[in-house]
């Protein structure tokens, strides 16, 4: 990856006009590791080619350059490219400008060459021009109350399984446990006989009329967005 610091060098007579200091993820090829590499044409010849989404700008080496058959002129550049965590910065020989071609899309693109480092980094910019690499934005921001509005019906009543009964897989070698009915504070009986009548009209629970194998306590607690109301739950100690 290559990015953008605040601080210019000083003033280079001659050389073109950027004057930022980047820093450079990749210089050298690392052994055993997949990297994002493909094929381009530079100046029509075939370049294995690193693509970096984070760079800023294109660099090559001095051996890359040397192979194009009709080398574009080289100019001097005030640039200067740190390999990561590196503070000594990288020897820059200039900038040059030349086709960089990918299937059937050909730009013109500055690509400075180094006199370190073995491949050629394609920056985020020229990889997006020869239709190397998309981005997808989103172009709309949606609130909670649009989501509310969009799925009203998910956001109304209790979501119910719809389709065969679940089947629930009891280990049979496990003995039923019946454990004791916990007190309810009196000022919250009422309020969780309320509750109770409405998960059961809404189908989450069944009065029954006998003994059943499993009976597990309740733990009433108030919700803390509702405190006139309150929330039921099983617990399953045992």
């Amino acid at each position: 990856m290559i990015r953008a610091l605040d601080t210019a060098p000083p003033p280079h007579s001659g050389s073109d006009m950027d004057d930022n200091h980047y820093v450079v993820h990749v210089v050298h090829t690392i052994d055993g590791r997949r990297l994002p590499t493909c094929q381009v044409l530079l100046q029509g010849l075939p370049v294995p080619t690193l693509v970096d989404t984070g760079a800023s700008i294109n660099l090559t080496a001095a051996e890359g350059y040397q192979r194009l058959s009709k080398p574009p002129p080289l100019k001097p550049t005030r640039v200067q490219a740190y390999a990561f965590g590196n503070a000594r910065p990288l020897e820059m020989a200039g900038v040059f400008t030349a086709e960089v071609a990918h299937e059937n899309t050909t730009v013109l693109a500055k690509i400075y060459m180094s006199t370190e480092g073995s491949v050629f980094l394609l920056g985020c910019q020229t990889a997006q021009e020869v239709n190397l690499v998309h981005f997808a934005f989103s172009i709309h921001a949606s609130d909670l109350e649009d989501l509310v509005k969009e799925f009203d019906s998910l956001f109304k009543g209790f979501g119910c399984l719809k389709g065969p009964p679940l089947k629930l897989h009891i280990d049979d070698s496990v003995a039923p446990v019946a454990l004791r009915h916990r007190q309810v504070a009196f000022h919250l009986r009422p309020k969780v006989e309320q509750e109770l009548q409405l998960l059961e009209k809404a189908g989450i629970i069944e009065r029954v009329s006998g003994p059943t194998p499993w009976v597990s306590p309740i733990v009433v607690t108030r919700k803390p967005k509702q405190p006139e109301a309150v929330r039921i739950c099983v617990y399953p100690i045992r």
